[in-house]
């Protein structure tokens, strides 16, 4: 999940930095590790660990996610299981989440959160990693392989990376057992201050799904002014095409860069949740994909008390292929009082 980073690459008026189209970073497997803290670190500095899983044919998600705290030495973590869709965090069939744990002083290459009852080892860095978890007195737990099917795709400006893998497994909910054999886009960040600031933004998205090991796509952007979202006119817009924050296409071998993406978002009658994705994206060779997303299972989560975020299992369309993914629906304060509808 990007949330590490996305205070980072949106400007005060709310626009986003010049990456868009940009050549992706380079990443190495040093970046599967915790980063040196810079003397004098600010206590936003931030690194991120996101995965998850999914079974689209039970309408069922998880979400694993890791927010360390180098300069304090402290970290946060949840884990999110669901099925449908939910109206409260509270609603999901499970929920687990720390704001406050100990810092892991020994690295994450290997290690346990243990009030998560969470295991997450690095098998082989930025390809395969392995995420167990056991809570028996709640009757959860998981097993889970993650392994790339494309090599980990840069932020342009660095410190940052998604990923798409194949996930492999299987997740025991209250006793009931279900076999995992999808995909998820992980995502990575580090060396950057995440400030829980309320910014008076629009809503702004971040998309990924994949159709096969030979096809994926990630796409950072607020919904195009020029397609009528219900906002327009009420916030600071972009400069047209400035809607795209950064974005990239996996197909058959190679990794491009996103320059342009018209995205529009339909929403529940509250005003707020998700239910449709609509957008053309048009990668660094010319070529245009035109992508229809709805959402099948979604849950509100509060990341900060700031911020709150709709993660949502979404059934992807692209050239008559159908992929799965998640989109996340990231809201200020300024957008739910003007816009909620309850």
């Amino acid at each position: 999940m990007s949330n590490g980073n996305r205070g980072q690459v949106i400007s005060a008026a709310g626009h986003s930095a010049p990456m868009a189209g940009a050549p992706l970073s380079t990443i190495v497997p040093q970046d599967e590790f915790l980063h040196p803290v810079a003397d004098g670190a600010h206590y936003a500095s931030t690194e991120t660990s996101y995965f998850g899983f999914n079974i689209p044919d039970k309408q069922l998600n998880g979400e694993i996610y890791v927010w360390f705290h180098p300069a304090l030495r402290v970290m946060s973590a949840s884990v999110y299981i669901w099925r449908g869709i939910k109206r409260s965090t509270l609603a999901c069939e499970y929920v687990n989440h720390f704001h406050f744990l100990p810092f892991p002083e020994n690295g994450i290459a290997d290690y346990t959160i243990a009030p998560l009852g969470l295991h997450i080892r690095v098998i082989e860095p930025l390809r395969q990693i392995e995420l167990t978890c056991k809570d028996p007195e709640r009757d959860v737990s998981f097993r889970l392989l993650q392994t790339a099917i494309m090599p980990p795709a840069g932020r342009p400006g660095g410190n940052h990376f998604t990923q798409a893998m194949k996930v492999e497994g299987e997740v025991t909910l209250h006793g009931e057992t279900f076999a995992v054999d999808g995909y998820f886009s992980r995502d990575r960040s580090w060396s950057n201050e995440r400030h829980e600031v309320s910014r008076n933004v629009p809503p702004i998205s971040w998309m990924v799904g994949i159709f096969g090991d030979d096809l994926a796509f990630h796409v950072l952007a607020y919904d195009d002014p020029a397609l009528g979202p219900e906002w327009a006119g009420m916030f600071p817009s972009p400069p047209p095409g400035g809607n795209l924050i950064w974005g990239y296409v996996w197909r058959d071998g190679a990794t491009l860069p996103v320059r342009r993406a018209a995205v529009l978002t339909r929403r529940e009658a509250d005003g707020l949740a998700p239910r449709l994705k609509e957008m053309e994206i048009e990668d660094a060779g010319g070529k245009i994909h035109r992508i229809r997303g709805t959402i099948d299972a979604r849950m509100p989560w509060q990341t900060w008390q700031n911020m709150n975020v709709y993660f949502c299992q979404t059934r992807w369309e692209l050239d008559g292929r159908i992929g799965w993914g998640d989109t996340q629906d990231i809201q200020y304060n300024e957008f739910v009082r003007r816009f909620a509808r309850f």
